[in-house]
């Protein structure tokens, strides 16, 4: 990165497009945790209810005249999550890393009652997860999910594998769904 004048500055109502294209690129609804696309309705919606939350700090990285990324903060108490992105044609280019450096020293004298900035980022996120670590963030945990969707996959295989079929009942020793029906009958 060129030595060039970067800063963070509030964003406006004129921003509102940009951070709608920025939403809508495809390798930030890639590494989205929510990767369907957004509507301008939905964006719209969206962009008047967090400019006027408390709880919503939103960020444009300015280079020079160009915007260059978004930095939003979720407050919550005395922590804040982050979440940022950056325009594809200035990825790769130490933008981020500078942008969270950025919001630090702006929170450390704005907002002194932040003590603690989280991040979640999918493990596929190599960029962001060197952004971070960059910048001293350490990994505290992982988080395992499950897609109830696929459940009815697993119902269905249960039903094709064991004549008892039907829904899989707790186990109470294990606490977990069992794929034995619980009614063996005589034992």
């Amino acid at each position: 990165m060129q030595k060039e004048e970067l800063y963070l500055r509030e964003a406006m109502l004129s921003d509102i497009d940009m951070l709608f294209k920025l939403a809508n690129d495809e390798t930030v609804r890639k590494n989205a945790f929510h990767m369907a696309p957004i509507s301008y309705g939905e964006h719209k919606e969206w962009f008047g209810r967090m400019i006027e939350d408390d709880s919503q700090l939103q960020f444009i990285l300015m280079s020079g005249s160009l915007r260059v990324g978004q930095i939003r903060l979720t407050l919550n108490g005395d922590s804040a999550e982050i979440d940022y992105s950056i325009v594809s044609e200035k990825r790769g280019m130490g933008y981020g890393k500078k942008m969270v450096q950025l919001i630090k020293g702006l929170l450390h004298t704005r907002y002194p009652s932040i003590q603690k900035l989280t991040a979640k980022v999918k493990p596929s996120n190599a960029a962001s997860i060197y952004c971070f670590e960059e910048n001293g963030f350490q990994e505290t945990y992982e988080q395992y999910e499950f897609n109830m969707a696929a459940y009815q996959e697993e119902v269905e295989l249960i039903d094709d594998n064991y004549s008892g079929g039907g829904i899989p009942v707790l186990d109470e020793q294990q606490k977990r769904p069992s794929p034995f029906p619980m009614d063996f009958g005589e034992v």
